[in-house]
């Protein structure tokens, strides 16, 4: 082969190299965009929809890539306690849009998180499409069981797997001043607040950093959450229970009686108890 042939063929070489170029760069962004929808199914369709409008539990990611910064994405993406806790103005006014749930740590990394962006950064009817046919969770209401769900709030019923009962924490005006626990937000309009497919969402992804550590290791079971999402609807338009002095004073009084009762009991049996032990020191 001459040089002249050589030259020939290495021209023909980077023509066909440079007219590959952007197919191979075309398939990249799609397979990355792939991975990003099978991620977006598995972890967040539970809250957040694409082009669907905005649920009680997140706002609809639509657009998204272009209303917020990328590296805001990223840190919401990979880290939302941290963004969420911190002064910025964009997470203060998501909190106060949907009532203070937090979106949970997903355990994503910065490959996946750049999958989910690239999703979300698609365009066009194929894509939107794809989105619109991820059906939101219907609303366990439906066959859930409102008596055994107000049992399972108190703790007239223990959770399956040995989970604290809701009204450790969680007031409810439908159980009048004995829901009138304060450790955790008032239940009472949980239903007015976030609808039954909220309630159903929240039930199963309990995004509230506080509860975390109670049922981490102890989730509620599917008919669990159905019979709770029941109970939530049937006594929804309750309003908080007032904190109640009343009861409280009673309870301090009560409190007390039953401590000087017990000194006065136990105070004879102590004496005989120490004279006993001094005789025998004695002998």
């Amino acid at each position: 082969m001459n040089r002249r042939q050589s030259g020939l063929m290495a021209a023909a070489f980077a023509m066909l190299l440079a007219a590959s170029t952007p197919v191979l760069a075309a398939e990249e962004p799609a397979g990355l965009a792939e991975k990003g929808e099978h991620i977006f199914r598995q972890k967040c369709v539970a809250c957040h929809t694409v082009g669907e409008g905005d649920r009680p539990t997140g706002p609809d990611l639509a657009g998204v890539t272009e209303r917020r910064d990328r590296q805001w994405l990223s840190r919401m993406i990979l880290h939302p306690g941290e963004l969420l806790g911190s002064d910025d103005p964009v997470a203060a006014e998501l909190l106060a849009r949907f009532h203070g749930l937090r979106m949970p740590e997903l355990g994503i990394s910065e490959d996946e998180a750049g999958a989910l962006l690239a999703y979300l950064a698609m365009s066009g009817e194929k894509e939107r499409g794809a989105a619109e046919e991820v059906a939101p969770p219907a609303p366990a209401a439906a066959g859930g069981d409102w008596q055994r769900g107000r049992a399972l709030y108190t703790g007239a019923i223990p959770f399956a797997k040995k989970g604290a009962p809701c009204l450790a924490c969680h007031g409810m005006a439908a159980l009048g001043s004995a829901g009138g626990a304060s450790f955790g937000p008032d239940l009472s309009a949980i239903n007015e607040d976030y609808g039954p497919e909220g309630v159903a969402s929240i039930l199963e992804t309990l995004p509230f950093p506080s509860m975390e550590p109670i049922y981490a290791q102890r989730p509620l079971t599917p008919s669990e959450r159905a019979d709770l999402t029941a109970f939530f609807a049937e006594v929804s338009g309750g309003q908080a229970v007032p904190f109640n002095k009343v009861l409280m004073l009673q309870a301090g009084a009560g409190a007390a009686l039953l401590l000087i009762l017990a000194a006065v009991v136990w105070r004879g049996r102590l004496r005989a108890v120490r004279r006993s032990l001094v005789e025998k020191a004695t002998r």
